[in-house]
Formats: C-alpha cells, structure tokens, sequence
C-alpha cells in the first residue's frame, strides 16, 4: 500500500484512508467521507492506537470489520512511512 505525505502530519494511502495529528494525544482518521478520533499514546519508537472494543465513526455509526481492518493496515503503512512503529490497544471504556 503506497502513502502519500499530505502535508506536515497528514497522509494518505492508495486504499483511501487519511490520517492526520490533531494533537499530542489524538490521531483523526478519514476514510469514505467518515471521521474517526482515536487516542494515542507516543512512545520513542512507536505508537499505541487505542480503539474500543466496536468502534465507531464519530456520527456514532459502527466501523464495518472489512473496513476497519482496512483502516488499521493503513495506520500501520502511514506510520511506518513515518518511521513509527505500531502498537493495537483495546480501549475499555466503563
């Protein structure tokens, strides 16, 4: 999968998924006119993705299984590309 830098901390991949920094702790995914906010946490050479057990796009509409592990593969490219490695938490919300 080819990443395409947007601009400073953003871009994109062929399959079509954004991804951009919207601040220390937060990654804004955008993926066919839909937008998720997931936490992060910055190591030295990776990151943690936390994302909860049924995520949703942030209209609160579920994230299908096909599409999110398109988005996750996407991360993984993007964050690569960025030299990041990445890290997949389960985000346990009470």
């Amino acid at each position: 999968m080819a990443v395409h830098e947007i601009r400073s901390q953003a871009a994109r991949t062929d399959s079509g998924v954004l991804l951009r920094t919207v601040d220390r702790e937060t990654m804004r995914v955008e993926f066919r006119g839909r937008v998720m906010h997931v936490p992060v946490d910055r190591g030295l050479g990776s990151y943690g993705f936390y994302l909860p057990v049924a995520p949703t796009w942030d209209d609160e509409s579920v994230v299908s299984s096909e599409d999110l592990e398109l988005v996750k593969a996407a991360i993984v490219e993007i964050q690569r590309h960025w030299g990041f490695g990445v890290d997949f938490h389960v985000l346990e919300v009470d």
